[in-house]
């Protein structure tokens, strides 16, 4: 499968390079299991940008099960519990549900950047990074964790 081409692929940076950090840490040279993860070692300053999203029917569904609230307030809803297909705009919905797929096919971690038109209306410049996380008995990819970091942009810059 190739890789998700429609943004700026990049290495995590500041908050989201602390994030990689904590995944990369839980099991050294292995994919963690759901079991592996405390939310509140990560710390206060990176919690609100984190996301988890359980993977369904082998990859072709998503569902958000958490959502920080950095990545709340600049999304305009908390959509915990909705289906990405259901919360992501129709437009950009191929591309988003792709990169998911891909994380979950491949097994490998995808960060990159982006623009992202607020349902405020306001443009965002993102950081977004994407880590596979196995079941608790570490067979297959059941869900998919992340973060996510804003910065307001002026349009057409």
């Amino acid at each position: 499968m190739t890789r998700p081409s429609a943004f700026q692929e990049v290495e995590p940076s500041g908050r989201l390079e602390q994030l990689f950090e904590y995944w990369r840490g839980l099991r050294p040279g292995k994919l963690p299991r759901k079991t592996d993860i405390e939310l509140m070692e990560i710390g206060p300053s990176v919690l609100p940008h984190v996301f988890l999203v359980d993977v369904l029917e082998g990859g072709t569904r998503f569902r958000w099960r958490l959502i920080g609230t950095h990545i709340v307030r600049h999304a305009g809803s908390d959509d915990t519990g909705l289906d990405l297909e259901i919360s992501v705009a129709p437009a950009m919905r191929p591309t988003i549900i792709g990169h998911y797929q891909w994380v979950v096919t491949e097994r490998r971690h995808l960060c990159h950047r982006g623009d992202f038109l607020g349902r405020d209306g306001r443009g965002y410049r993102y950081e977004r990074l994407l880590m596979p996380v196995l079941s608790a008995d570490g067979g297959a990819v059941d869900t998919v964790f992340g973060g996510a970091v804003f910065a307001a942009r002026a349009l057409g810059t």
